[in-house]
Order: structure tokens, then C-alpha cells, then sequence
């Protein structure tokens, strides 16, 4: 088994698409319209870019979830970075605004967490 989509709900998909592709370097896999309807769905680059980070439109219930979520500093998943210091770096330089700069946590591993400018707190996690 493994997971073939997650979604994440935005304020505005094409903020996010430039976003997840200029900041994060994440690669259009769809993007389909039909009327009110948009299907937007990301991966990472390469043959073994894991599962579609599908952007879905907050709205109703899902952006007061969305907001719920915000408020609470909870990140709304984690990307590990396989390049390390130096990949969070490059996101950095491309723009990311940083909420928490990469700490060591107790677990063992390193965190960072960015503003995804549409609604989201991100977690940039180094083993």
C-alpha cells in the first residue's frame, strides 16, 4: 500500500501553484478547469516523486478548518528535504517566508516551517 494523493486546501490555487512550483520546486503533474471546478495536482520531480499534493479551493467548512489549523501554528504536512541544510537554503532564497528557522527536535530530526503564503504553515523536515 502506499498513498496516492493528499490534499491540501488553499485561498487561491494559482498563488499556490507558483508557489509549490517556484518556492518549492514541485512539478504540475494537472491542472484541469471546468467551470467553477479546477483540479490541481503537484508531485516532486523525478521518477519517484511520491504521492499528488492535490490544491484544493478553501472554502464552507474547509476554510474555517483551514483557519482553525493556521491559528493553531499546525503545520498542514511535512515535505523532508533530501538535500539537507543546503535545499532549505535554496527554498529560502527563492522566497519562503520562514516562521521557524530549522531546529533540532527531540526526536532526532531537524524542522522548519514556512508560510505557504496561501493559507498554510509547512514543515521542511531533515532526518
Amino acid at each position: 500500500m502506499k498513498i496516492a494523493q493528499a490534499h491540501l486546501l488553499v485561498n487561491d490555487q494559482d498563488a499556490a501553484k507558483a508557489f509549490y512550483t517556484e518556492v518549492l520546486g514541485l512539478e504540475v503533474e494537472t491542472d484541469y478547469a471546468a467551470g467553477d471546478f479546477r483540479w490541481l495536482s503537484l508531485r516532486a520531480p523525478g521518477p519517484d516523486g511520491g504521492a499528488s499534493l492535490v490544491l484544493g479551493r478553501a472554502e464552507g467548512a474547509g476554510l474555517a478548518y483551514q483557519q482553525e489549523v493556521l491559528a493553531a501554528d499546525m503545520p498542514a504536512f511535512s515535505i523532508t528535504l533530501t538535500g539537507g541544510a543546503a535545499e532549505f537554503e535554496r527554498i529560502r532564497a527563492r522566497g519562503a517566508m520562514v516562521v521557524m528557522e530549522p531546529t533540532r527536535q527531540q526526536y532526532g530530526g531537524t524542522d522548519a516551517l514556512i508560510d505557504d503564503t496561501v493559507g498554510n504553515i509547512i514543515c521542511l523536515h531533515q532526518d
